[in-house]
C-alpha cells in the first residue's frame, strides 16, 4: 500500500481526490537531522504581518506572533494586491442583502461589473454600504441599491472552482504562493493545496488570483519564491535536532539578536516578545516562518530599483497598463500589455507612475489614451477633501466622501448620515 500524503502540519492526509483530517499516530517518523551549516542573511528578518494573536505555548499561534513581533520592531513590508475577478453574466436579483455577502458592483467609472466585493453595512433608508477592491486599496461606496444598472449592486458569482490552478495571499500576510484549489465551501471559502505541501483552509477569494502560469513573470517569481523558502527551511533545520519541524523561540531569538550585519537590540526583542507573550520556552513552526520571509527576497524590491519604462496613449483597463513603450528593456519599441498593476502614483506636475510587479511606468500628463478617474486634471475637489455646501441659501461645512464623474457624495459636519447626499460643483466652494 502506497505511503499517505500527509500536510506538513500533520492534521490532514491526501485520499487522492480531497483532504481529510488525519487519524492518529502513536508514534511519528523523525527524519535525521540536518548537519548543513546555517547560512542565513539579515535581509530576510523584516516583513510585514497583518495579525496579533494570544500565545499558549502552540506552534503556529507562536509563529503568528513572532512575525507580529516583527513588523512592531519597525521592519517595513509591502502591501497586499487585491485582484479584480472578471464580469460575470446576468444574474438573478434578489430582495435584499445582508451584511457580509459577496456582490458584484457596476462600476460607472470602469464602465463593468467589479467582482469580490463585499456588504459591509445597511443603512437606515434600505441603501447598502460595500466595500469595493481596487489594484492599490479598498473603496468603500457608501449608499448603492440593487440592481443592474451603473452604481448598483447584484449577487456576485464564484469565480474559481475546484482544481484551479491560483496565486494565494497566504494568511492575508501579502505572500502570494502558488497552488491549487482542493476543495470549495458553501460559504465561498476554499481549501487550498499549496505546490510547497503547505495546505491553507476557508481562504476567502479575495485572497486569491487566477495563475497565469504561461506568463514569464509569474514563472520567475514562483521559482524566486520557493527557491527562496527552501533555502530558508533547510537553514532552520540545522536547529531541528529532533526533526519535529519546529525550532525553539530561544533560538530564534539569537538569530534575531546576534546574526547578521545589523542585528536587533536585545531589550527591543525581549520587549517585543514579553508584550505578545512569546516564551522563550516556546516552540516556533519554522516552515510557516519561512514561507513568510521568503516572498520578500526578490519580488518585494524597491520602486526606485525598477526599471523606468516611458509610455504614451496609456489607459488602465482591467488591473492591467496598455499603451506604446519607447524603450522597453525586454521588449524595445511597441505596444504594451503590463502585468497586474500594483499601484499609481502622479506627482505634482500630474506625471504618473504606474507600478506592476517588475516595472514602472511612466505616464506624461497628456500621455493618456484614456485618463484613469483618479487623474489630478479630472477633479477640481478630491474625496475626503473638506468644502463648503449650499443648503437653502445658507453654506455649511462638509467633507466629500465619494465623487462619481460630475457628481459629488459629501457629509455634512456634525450631522448623521441621512443628510448625505448627491451635490454637483454648483452648490460647492472650496475652503480657503
Amino acid at each position: 500500500m502506497d505511503k499517505p500524503t500527509y500536510s506538513p502540519d500533520g492534521k490532514f492526509m491526501w485520499t487522492g481526490s480531497e483532504w481529510i483530517p488525519a487519524p492518529p499516530t502513536s508514534e511519528p517518523e523523525q527524519p535525521a537531522p540536518s548537519e548543513q551549516a546555517l547560512n542565513m542573511q539579515d535581509s530576510v528578518i523584516g516583513r510585514d504581518v497583518v495579525h496579533s494573536t494570544v500565545i499558549n505555548n502552540d506552534p503556529t499561534a507562536v509563529t503568528t506572533a513572532v512575525i507580529t513581533a516583527l513588523q512592531q520592531l519597525g521592519m517595513v513590508g509591502q502591501e497586499p494586491a487585491a485582484p479584480q475577478a472578471p464580469p460575470t453574466p446576468e444574474v438573478e436579483l434578489p430582495a435584499t442583502f445582508s451584511v457580509g455577502d459577496h456582490v458584484e458592483y457596476h462600476s460607472p467609472t470602469n464602465e463593468r461589473w467589479l467582482n469580490r466585493c463585499t456588504v459591509v453595512g445597511v443603512n437606515d433608508d434600505g441603501t447598502y454600504r460595500i466595500e469595493v477592491p481596487k489594484s492599490s486599496k479598498v473603496e468603500t461606496k457608501h449608499a448603492v441599491v440593487i440592481g443592474s444598472s451603473p452604481g448598483t449592486i447584484r449577487p456576485a458569482a464564484l469565480p474559481y472552482k475546484v482544481g484551479n490552478r491560483v496565486l494565494v495571499n497566504w494568511k492575508n500576510y501579502g505572500n502570494y504562493y502558488p497552488g491549487t484549489i482542493a476543495t470549495g465551501h458553501d460559504n465561498n471559502t476554499f481549501f487550498i493545496q499549496f505546490d510547497d505541501g503547505d495546505v491553507e483552509d476557508n481562504v476567502e477569494w479575495g485572497r486569491i488570483e487566477a495563475l497565469q502560469e504561461d506568463s514569464v513573470e509569474v514563472q520567475d517569481y514562483m521559482e524566486s519564491v520557493l527557491g527562496a523558502e527552501q533555502e530558508l527551511i533547510e537553514a532552520f533545520q540545522v536547529f531541528d535536532e529532533n526533526g519535529t519541524g519546529t525550532i525553539p523561540a530561544r533560538k530564534y531569538f539569537e538569530i534575531l539578536t546576534e546574526i547578521g550585519d545589523d542585528p536587533i537590540s536585545v531589550d527591543d526583542v525581549l520587549e517585543e516578545f514579553a508584550s505578545l507573550g512569546i516564551g522563550l520556552d516556546s516552540e516556533i513552526d519554522y516552515r510557516e516562518l519561512a514561507k513568510y520571509m521568503a516572498s520578500s527576497e526578490d519580488d518585494a524590491e524597491p520602486v526606485h530599483h525598477k526599471p523606468e519604462v516611458v509610455i504614451r496613449d496609456a489607459e488602465i483597463n482591467d488591473g492591467d497598463l496598455y499603451g506604446y513603450a519607447y524603450a522597453h528593456p525586454k521588449l524595445g519599441e511597441g505596444p504594451v500589455r503590463t502585468s497586474q498593476i500594483m499601484g499609481v502614483q502622479f506627482d505634482a506636475r500630474a506625471t504618473a507612475r504606474v507600478e506592476t510587479r517588475n516595472t514602472v511606468y511612466v505616464v506624461g500628463p497628456t500621455g493618456w489614451k484614456v485618463k484613469p478617474a483618479d487623474h489630478p486634471f479630472n477633479a477640481l475637489y478630491a474625496v475626503g477633501e473638506q468644502i463648503k455646501v449650499e443648503w437653502q441659501g445658507s453654506w455649511w461645512d462638509a467633507n466629500i466622501i465619494e465623487i462619481n464623474g460630475a457628481n459629488h457624495l459629501i457629509h455634512y459636519a456634525g450631522f448623521d448620515s441621512s443628510w448625505d447626499e448627491w451635490i454637483t460643483s454648483e452648490r460647492m466652494q472650496k475652503i480657503v
